[in-house]
């Protein structure tokens, strides 16, 4: 394929993953080709130099290139399983669990939210497995990210058309989205009003604390094993007891993390806290 040598993609390419902090080869080229090439058909824009030197020029074109890329990894309900094992069998146990010790509050994070879709899938699914009123929660979701772009999109919470009407349910759209132009849609207030969106990097030192559930997916692939082992050791810390730990449908616990968590549900991996780790003491590194 041409394009991937021509000095223009390359530098377009840079860019991206320059602002995406993610590997070089976290993206197939024909991928990044077909998405780079849409956004320059429709501006008319016939060589990649041209277009490079707009979206070094014009920072809301590289927002709108950065969202129609990102849109690749981090979707609305992505990986339908997870959220349909959040909805029948993690929430209804968490809330028997919060019954019982008496509590009335929720506390999730979404770890490397990217544009939000993530966070705003959360607070959908809890409207949607608990009603209207959250059956009485008090409901936080905490959503980081280190990328400060990615993070502004998301606290616009605004979509394109194309995305929303593919990747959510059609019933749910006018139920969590209005309509603001021909090109999106914007997440209802409802919904913004359970995501704090905040910058965070998963290499900081002190980490938030008492989660019920973590979702930290398709992020810890890029990163190498004995770092991979210390952040899990603070995510440990940072789950309550009887936490949820929710990875990436391709990604497992290896080494001395293994220790720290029992697999709870396979398919959609998800796991929790290893409570004998504690009796015993850790000796991983936890902070």
């Amino acid at each position: 394929m041409m394009d991937v040598k021509d000095p223009g993609y390359i530098r377009i390419k840079r860019e991206l993953f320059r602002h995406l902090k993610v590997s070089s080869d976290a993206y197939k080229d024909t991928y990044l080709v077909r998405r780079i090439r849409a956004r320059m058909r429709k501006l008319g824009i016939a060589s990649y130099t041209e277009y490079y030197r707009l979206i070094k020029a014009n920072r809301s074109e590289l927002d709108e290139l950065l969202l129609t890329v990102a849109i690749n990894v981090t979707e609305f309900f992505r990986d339908p399983v997870v959220w349909k094992t959040l909805e029948k069998k993690i929430l209804p146990e968490l809330v028997e669990y919060k019954r019982e010790i008496h509590s009335s509050s929720l506390k999730i994070w979404s770890a490397a939210c990217s544009t939000g879709q993530e966070p705003y899938s959360i607070a959908m699914t809890l409207y949607e497995t608990l009603g209207e009123n959250l059956d009485g929660f008090r409901v936080s979701i905490l959503a980081t990210d280190i990328d400060r772009e990615a993070l502004s999109v998301a606290m616009k919470g605004e979509y394109p058309v194309d995305v929303i009407e593919k990747q959510i349910p059609k019933s749910m759209i006018p139920k969590y989205f209005t309509r603001v132009s021909d090109e999106r849609y914007r997440v209802s207030p409802k919904i913004k009003r359970l995501v704090k969106f905040r910058q965070f990097n998963l290499f900081s030192t002190t980490y938030p604390k008492g989660f019920d559930i973590i979702f930290i997916r398709n992020v810890l692939i890029y990163i190498k094993r004995d770092a991979q082992e210390e952040i899990f050791a603070k995510l440990y810390d940072s789950l309550e007891d009887h936490g949820y730990l929710v990875l990436g449908k391709t990604e497992t616990i290896l080494g001395n993390a293994a220790k720290m968590f029992r697999l709870h549900d396979l398919v959609a991996r998800i796991y929790r806290k290893n409570l004998e780790v504690k009796k015993h003491g850790k000796g991983f590194g936890g902070g």
